[in-house]
């Protein structure tokens, strides 16, 4: 029995806490394929069937949330050995004439549902009725099993690299029926915390060492670490947000931006800041609330050791100025470029220091109740942010990729917002095209289209900026 239990991170069950917020903590993606040239062919039942294929390999996907008695320590997770696929996989069918408009809107509606706690945290919804005649697929997994990288990992396990059809089925998905002992839990949890509090005095000498080198002359510490955290300004991003989401996609040339950041010396997320910049800084310039001092954004960066494939979150967030103060494209893309150097520059010197574990001596309910409380009190609305958007870049596969038979064309992911961050950009790169998803709080941010047509307006204005530059 004990080996079907795995405790978790503090990072990880962070994300459970944070659904006290009243925001759900899961991550999707939006999936547009071509289905193949078969007679009969089915993708609903083609993807239980692959996915009936796939889950003893996929264990994370089988994991159901356990708390410990007395809400002691963090929740662990449970292996079951089978499930319900019906309950994972669902149908939801848009009207007619299926625009893309419905389909983001449906997106967004299902992604403002938190998932049910007493079944693994993750749900497919394929998606008919679609104006292409093409399937699509809607996927969210709690972010307390995995971070993008991890999504990455599962992804590979399973999409295939050729249009294989999955064998039928058998028709024996039994639930796994065995009970989980309390004592187990109970040994487990308090294993967990005495492992997280021993890594924790362990590392402490080394940290010390480590943050001593790093720091240097210790005479200007206060001032550096004033100039290395940045003070958002206030804009309308920054608010309480509602229940409702609002969705909106985008696909840029992969090639092209690739071409512009390595012509310019900067790096292609360098070229994506500036294009997101580009667009917000328009955005609220239009409606007249553009602050004067640069919006701030905050970006999720790995801390995964390459070839980790391990299904759990190992990241943090740093900021990065968006130079939103300047007008000309060229001036905010090296602006920002000379921005993110520094900051890579500081993550190598720092990165062993970012924790992603803590105690979870009774974590489950003094951080359920600070972000309660913190929802309650509208604290975000109080305190200076220290970002105004969240950008996420999560590097794809150039290559085709296929799931049940059809062929992915487009991968839109689908993020996560909270209060004081009423909007998202995420993207994720594909063969040759950049997808990005945007998220908003509907209350905020009603119709997101306009900005996914700023970012094509922004790589429009940003290359006749850098030709005229040549040119001059």
């Amino acid at each position: 029995m004990a080996e079907r239990i795995k405790s978790m991170s503090g990072l990880d069950a962070s994300f459970l806490y944070l659904e006290g917020l009243g925001t759900p903590m899961h991550v999707g993606s939006l999936l547009l394929m071509t289905k193949p040239r078969k007679r009969g062919y089915d993708f609903h039942s083609a993807l239980l069937d692959l996915m009936a294929e796939r889950m003893p390999a996929a264990k994370v996907l089988r994991r159901v949330l356990q708390p410990t008695p007395l809400d002691l320590a963090h929740p662990v997770w449970v292996d079951q050995s089978s499930i319900d696929l019906e309950e994972h996989i669902l149908k939801r069918k848009l009207r007619a004439p299926g625009t893309d408009a419905a389909l983001h809107k449906m997106v967004a509606d299902l992604h403002a549902e938190q998932l049910p706690r007493d079944k693994p945290l993750w749900r497919f919804y394929v998606i008919e009725g679609h104006h292409s005649g093409q399937p699509v697929l809607y996927t969210k997994i709690h972010h307390a099993l995995l971070d993008g990288q991890g999504g990455v990992a599962l992804a590979k396990l399973m999409l295939d690299l050729e249009p294989r059809i999955p064998p039928p089925r058998e028709q024996s998905d039994a639930v796994d029926e065995e009970r989980t002992r309390k004592r187990d839990v109970a040994q487990a949890s308090a294993k967990s915390v005495f492992d997280q509090f021993s890594r924790l005095l362990r590392a402490v000498p080394e940290t010390i060492k480590i943050a001593a080198s790093g720091l240097g002359d210790l005479r200007n510490l206060p001032e550096r670490l004033r100039d290395a955290i940045l003070v958002a300004p206030k804009t309308p991003f920054n608010v309480q947000i509602g229940a409702e989401r609002s969705f909106a996609t985008c696909s840029l040339p992969l090639d092209k931006v690739k071409q512009l950041a390595k012509a310019n010396g900067v790096s292609l997320n360098d070229v994506v800041l500036e294009l997101v910049g580009a667009t917000l800084r328009d955005y609220l310039k239009r409606r007249k609330e553009l602050p004067e001092q640069p919006l701030v954004v905050a970006m999720p960066v790995s801390l995964r050791a390459e070839g980790d494939g391990e299904a759990n979150n190992q990241a943090s967030m740093v900021q990065c100025s968006l130079a939103t103060d300047l007008a000309d494209p060229v001036e905010r893309l090296q602006s920002i470029a000379a921005a993110t150097r520094g900051i890579k520059d500081r993550l190598a010197t720092y990165k062993h220091l970012i924790p992603t574990d803590y105690p979870g001596l009774a974590a489950p309910l003094w951080a359920t109740g600070l972000s309660r409380l913190w929802a309650l009190g509208r604290v975000s609305e109080r305190l200076p942010p220290l970002a105004n958007v969240v950008i996420s870049n999560v590097p794809g596969p150039p290559i085709p990729l296929f799931l049940a038979g059809c062929e992915l064309q487009h991968l839109y992911p689908v993020s996560i917002v909270t209060h004081g961050l009423a909007l998202n950009f995420t993207l994720h790169s594909y063969r040759n095209s950049l997808d990005f998803g945007l998220i908003a709080s509907r209350e905020q941010v009603p119709r997101l289209d306009g900005l996914a047509r700023g970012l094509e307006k922004a790589l429009d204005q940003l290359v006749t900026a850098l030709s005229e530059q040549q040119r001059a």
